[in-house]
């Protein structure tokens, strides 16, 4: 008899979630893995009224405010992953994804000035996490916080708790491209940077581990020649220019992986790879020159498509980085 698959997709954090249980899986482990996640969309969300971080920017400049546990523990760890990075992955930058959110939805590019002003309001050290009194401030009135890079990861890494609480051998989750493979080993595809959704560059395989990817091509608009999109730097308030248009990590923490992902493609190859070594964490970096770059931990792991770049001319290079 083959055994059951079971899947339930549904939508959360801005996207699609898909969870797939193999072998037998009872469903209410399913509707358990659904209910989770839901409860973190609606603490985690800059779009829902009364959620902890909407709370957290609503009371910038005026008073502390007290937060779930959940949202505590993502906080501590987001504000860690923006240190290791040197700040280009930072959660209270708020304020610049908001604008810039809203000149991809309009086409338009913002003033100077609204740009400076929004970059003016971040800061690591600006937030205040009170451990004793479970609470969250920001100091100055304007500030605001947006886990929109760390919160699928959150809560893939729940997910995987649940599984493995009830002893689930065989699953994957992937909520929005953060994929968590559980059990047997899956074929995972990357997209292709130069290509519509859903044609892939190749494949890694993958056995209890996660995968996340954060690219540059996947929102934003084109102007005068130049194209501005959703990965902005918070060091600057502008979108990244550091030369990559995808960074897909595979590692043990989806979470963790969401954070260094959007904080590596601000950083770049060069500075953001001495990051992943230190952390044990493997790497396909894609270049706006068609260029894909492979750690050493992935050599014999990838299927190669034959070409990446969308143009006749534009030939894709495959190349394995040193130890």
């Amino acid at each position: 008899m083959r055994n059951k698959v079971l899947q339930k997709i549904f939508p959360a954090f801005g996207t699609i979630n898909t969870i797939t249980l193999y072998d037998n899986a009872d469903l209410d482990i399913v509707q358990q893995i659904k209910k989770r996640a839901l409860e973190q969309h609606q603490r985690f969300s800059v779009f829902e009224s009364g959620s902890d971080i909407s709370r957290i920017n609503e009371q910038a400049g005026r008073k502390p405010v007290s937060v779930h546990q959940d949202t505590f523990f993502v906080l501590s760890h987001a504000l860690a992953y923006g240190r290791q990075t040197q700040g280009a992955f930072d959660i209270t930058s708020g304020a610049s994804s908001r604008l810039w959110r809203e000149a991809i939805y309009s086409g338009k590019l913002p003033s100077e000035a609204d740009i400076a002003e929004c970059c003016g309001l971040k800061g690591l050290n600006d937030l205040i996490l009170d451990k004793a009194d479970g609470t969250v401030f920001l100091p100055r009135k304007g500030q605001q916080i947006d886990l929109g890079g760390i919160a699928k990861g959150y809560a893939a890494d729940e997910a995987v708790q649940i599984l493995k609480k009830y002893k689930i051998p065989n699953a994957v989750i992937n909520f929005g491209g953060t994929v968590v493979v559980l059990g047997k080993a899956k074929r995972i595809g990357i997209q292709n940077p130069f290509q519509k959704s859903g044609e892939r560059m190749g494949d890694i395989e993958i056995k209890n581990k996660a995968v996340v990817t954060s690219g540059s091509y996947e929102r934003g608009f084109t102007l005068k020649g130049r194209r501005y999109h959703h990965i902005i730097d918070p060091r600057t308030g502008w979108p990244a220019e550091s030369g990559l248009l995808s960074v897909t990590l595979i590692g043990d923490s989806a979470m963790e992986l969401d954070g260094l992902a959007t904080g590596v493609c601000v950083l770049g190859e060069q500075k953001g790879l001495p990051l992943l070594k230190r952390r044990g964490i493997e790497a396909v970096f894609i270049n706006d020159a068609g260029e894909v770059k492979i750690t050493p931990g992935l050599q014999g792991n990838m299927l190669q498509k034959r070409r990446v770049c969308g143009a006749e001319f534009r030939k894709t290079k495959f190349f394995f980085l040193k130890k």
